[in-house]
C-alpha cells in the first residue's frame, strides 16, 4: 500500500496520516528565511571545537532541557 499521495505544486510525495489525509494543508505557502551574516570571528581552538560542536562559540548553544537555564 501506497502511504505517499502527491501534492499540489510539490515534486516530493507528502505523508498521509492513518486516516489517510494529508498532514500538511492544500495549498502551502513557501517561507522566507532571513539568515544575517556572522560578524564575530571569534574561534575555538580544535579539541574545544570538537568537543562542543562549532568552530565559532558565538553558534554554542547547547540544550539544556525543560526551560532550565
Amino acid at each position: 500500500m501506497n502511504n505517499y499521495a502527491p501534492a499540489n505544486n510539490f515534486r516530493s510525495p507528502m505523508p498521509l496520516t492513518k486516516s489517510g489525509l494529508s498532514a500538511l494543508p492544500e495549498n502551502p505557502v513557501p517561507g522566507m528565511a532571513y539568515v544575517p551574516f556572522q560578524t564575530d570571528t571569534t574561534t575555538y581552538d580544535e579539541i574545544q571545537a570538537l568537543k562542543v560542536g562549532t568552530l565559532f562559540p558565538v553558534l554554542n548553544k547547547p540544550f539544556l532541557g525543560s526551560g532550565r537555564r
